[in-house]
Order: structure tokens, then C-alpha cells, then sequence
């Protein structure tokens, strides 16, 4: 198996080391039941709109974007879970924008409460708007009690100009964000908190000149934000095997080089530089690592757990939609107990990281790392992983379908396929595309 690229990163980008840290490797699968590290909320922006943007390399964009969560059941759960026992608790959205949500800081304020860091990502739309309606920045930097709390920015633009195209919006959101960004800083610096703001930058066309690079890295040395992430996005999901190793081979493996070279000189040396720069290279997401025959067993349930903002519980923030049915392990649960026992599903030792594969769903940089060292550790004994047969419900397109178990036994609503084929228009059912 080919092996992770260990670029110069800060700890917290050092998953495994993360994952064991919480549970030691001879645990992972050898208990009754382990709290995963983090749990993962996905909060359902406004309930109307999914998300303010619209980048065209948004996983979650062309999927089910379902918006049932339901938030006071969500801080309830939270509230009986007790405190000690997520070390994070990270509001995100496999299509959402967590702070259009009306209950953001809600979360915010119980998640400290019950002794746990917290993790943002965010597009930053919403930090100066709010600022103004709320104190909201000085607000969140203040619940930033240690360098583990953060906030996360995907800022894909070093300009208005290229921000608008790689966000496929009509408007300068891109001033307000750095604004944004420069408010959170400075109420850090002034309140002395010790909370982390980081930025990512997604490499396109667009965005990815010279010139542009290197004024968007001043600006941001002179934000002073903590960190600035480059990478390059993922083929989408919904799409065969054969069309994201096409995409890799002509468009990530070139850019890569291109943006390597780019890059170089703005390179951090030294953890202690601010902001830390650094590159997250293909080879990070490399489908062709996913598909080596001893990548097998999914430990990264034992990393996280995700609350999706359809109001489902999921075994990953991946295929946190409702289109990858056969990733749903029920609906949001109204006790403790209920969830305990969806985890419980999920730390299955028998499912097959190529179930996802097969479902045209791919895992993400973290689960990626994880997965590929514990089978390197784990391989005597990973042969217990099976591979599940998912079948397609839905058009052609199959970013706009349900992919889920063949084997109705395993689904966590039996009577779906039944219930779909009950409509007016039954969808087609097609079956799974082997990989060979």
C-alpha cells in the first residue's frame, strides 16, 4: 500500500497519533463499546437555503440535501451525554453553512459546558454580519478557552474576483470575510483567548496565479491568522471509479506538480511560524490507495461520529447525505442509550471500507490516514472485513439517487425499497458497478 505523505503538519492534523491517543490500537474492535473521539454536527444552516454558496467542487451539492435535524432534540442529546465525554464536538456540513444555523451559539455555549473543544468549519460569510447584529466574534473567541478550540475559514479566493467564480456567486463576499477574519483576531488579541483560527485555500484555475498566492499569503501573515492549509479538491462524488482515477491522472497529478512549485518557497520550516503554511498533496486523497486489496477494516468510526443535517445519525461525515443510505444508522435519537447502541453498529469490524468504494463515495484525508495505518497494523487479522453489495435506487445520475444494502436485514429502514416502489414513478433500480 502506498504510504501517507507526512509532510511537516501541526499535531492536530496528525490523525492516527490523535485517533490512538483517545483509544489505544488494541482496543479498536476488541470492546463492547468505545465513545468515538469527536462527535460531529452538522447543523442545517436556516432551514431554507442549505448554504449561502455554491462551489462547483462541493461534494454535498448534488446530493440529497435534506435539512431535518432537529436542534433542540440535538442539545438535549447533548445535555445528557455529559461533559467529559467527546474530547471535540465539530460543527461543520457536508452541505451546510453552520452559522446561518439560529442555534449556532447555543452549541458553542453547551459545548464548553459539558468539557469539550470545539472545532468550526466555516466559509466566513457570516462573521461580519453577525459581529455587528450579536458581538458574535468576541462572544466565540471567548469560549475559546486552549489552542484546541478553533475556527476554520474555507477561503478559496485571494481575490473578490477569483472568490466569486470558485463560489459561483454574483457578489463580493470575499471582503467581508477577510474582514471578518481580521475582527476575530483582533477580539482574540484583546480578550487574550487562546483559541486557534485557521484558513484553508482550495487550489483552481482561478485562484492558483503567482501573483495572487503571494498576495493572498501576505495578507494573510498580516491577519496573523494560525495556519493556512492548501489542497486540492476532490473528485466529485456520485461518480464511477474509472472517472476519479481519470481525474487524478489529468487533473490532480498535474496540478499537484504545478502547485508544489508554486508553493515551495512559501513553505513553513518551523511548527513555531505564523501562519503555519502548508501543502495537503493528492496523494492524501489518492483513490488508488482506497482500492488496495489490504484496505479493508474501517477504524475511523473509532475517530468520529456525525450527527447529519437531514437529522440522521451516520457511521462518517463522508456520506453524511441521505443518498448514501446504506451510511445511515438511524434517525436522531432521542436518548443516550439509542445513540450508544448506533455507535455500537458502526465499530463493526466486518464492514468493508470498499462497501463505500463501490457506492461511488470515497473517504476523506482523516479517515484515509487512519484506515491505511490501522490495516498495516491490523493486517493478520483484518481479514474479517466483508464487502457489502449496495444496490442503486435512483436515475441514471447517481449523485441524485440512494445507494443501499442489497441485503434488506442490513438496512436501517427495511421498508424503503418497498415504499419507493409504491410511488407513481417507481425509480430504477440499478445494481452495483463492480470493482475490478
Amino acid at each position: 500500500m502506498k504510504k501517507i505523505s507526512k509532510e511537516n503538519r501541526l499535531d492536530n492534523y496528525n490523525y492516527m497519533k490523535n485517533l490512538t491517543d483517545w483509544v489505544p490500537k488494541e482496543e479498536i474492535f476488541n470492546k463492547d463499546f468505545v465513545w468515538p473521539r469527536q462527535m460531529e454536527i452538522h447543523l442545517p444552516s436556516n432551514k431554507e437555503i442549505a448554504c449561502d454558496f455554491h462551489c462547483f467542487y462541493c461534494q454535498g451539492s448534488k446530493l440529497d440535501m435534506g435539512l431535518g435535524l432537529d436542534e433542540k432534540k440535538a442539545l438535549k442529546l447533548m445535555e445528557e451525554i455529559g461533559p467529559n465525554t467527546f474530547e471535540y464536538y465539530v460543527y461543520g456540513g457536508a452541505y451546510t453553512e453552520p452559522l446561518l444555523n439560529p442555534y449556532f451559539m447555543d452549541f458553542m455555549r453547551l459545548t464548553k459546558k459539558l468539557k469539550a473543544h470545539f472545532g468550526i468549519h466555516s466559509n466566513g460569510s457570516q462573521l461580519k454580519k453577525l459581529q455587528e447584529e450579536s458581538k458574535f466574534c468576541t462572544e466565540l473567541v471567548s469560549l475559546m478557552e486552549s489552542k484546541y478550540d478553533y475556527y476554520s475559514c474555507s477561503l478559496d479566493g485571494g481575490s473578490p474576483e477569483s472568490h466569486m467564480k470558485t463560489k459561483n456567486i454574483k457578489y463580493d463576499a470575499w471582503t467581508d470575510i477577510i474582514e471578518g477574519l481580521k475582527i476575530l483576531v483582533s477580539e482574540r488579541e484583546r480578550l487574550n483567548s487562546k483559541g486557534s483560527i485557521r484558513v484553508a485555500y482550495l487550489l483552481n484555475k482561478w485562484n492558483s496565479s503567482e501573483k495572487e498566492l503571494s498576495n493572498f499569503i501576505n495578507l494573510m501573515k498580516d491577519v496573523k491568522v494560525d495556519s493556512l492549509r492548501f489542497s486540492i479538491p476532490y473528485a466529485q462524488y456520485g461518480t464511477e471509479v474509472s472517472k476519479v482515477q481519470r481525474y487524478k491522472e489529468k487533473i490532480e497529478n498535474k496540478e499537484h506538480e504545478k502547485f508544489k512549485k508554486l508553493l515551495e518557497p512559501y513553505m513553513s520550516k518551523s511548527k513555531d511560524e505564523k501562519p503555519f503554511i502548508f501543502y495537503f498533496a493528492p496523494v492524501n486523497q489518492d483513490i488508488d490507495r482506497m482500492l488496495d486489496q489490504n484496505y479493508k477494516q474501517c477504524a475511523y468510526t473509532y475517530y468520529q461520529t456525525t450527527m447529519g443535517s437531514s437529522g440522521h445519525i451516520y457511521r462518517c461525515s463522508s456520506i453524511a447525505t441521505p443518498s448514501f443510505d446504506y451510511g445511515i444508522l438511524g434517525k436522531q435519537p432521542e436518548t443516550v442509550e439509542e445513540f450508544k447502541e448506533m455507535i455500537k453498529i458502526s465499530q463493526d469490524k466486518e464492514f468493508h471500507c470498499h462497501t463505500c468504494i463501490h457506492s461511488t463515495a470515497r473517504c476523506n484525508r482523516m479517515a484515509l490516514e487512519i484506515n491505511t495505518e490501522w490495516n498495516d497494523y491490523n493486517k493478520p487479522n483484518n481479514h474479517m472485513a466483508k464487502t457489502d453489495d449496495t444496490i442503486y435506487v435512483g436515475p441514471k445520475d447517481k449523485s441524485l439517487g440512494k445507494h443501499v444494502y442489497k441485503d434488506e436485514s442490513k438496512r436501517w429502514n427495511q421498508d424503503l425499497i418497498k415504499h419507493l416502489s409504491r410511488e407513481p414513478n417507481p425509480p430504477k433500480i440499478y445494481q452495483k458497478n463492480t470493482i475490478k
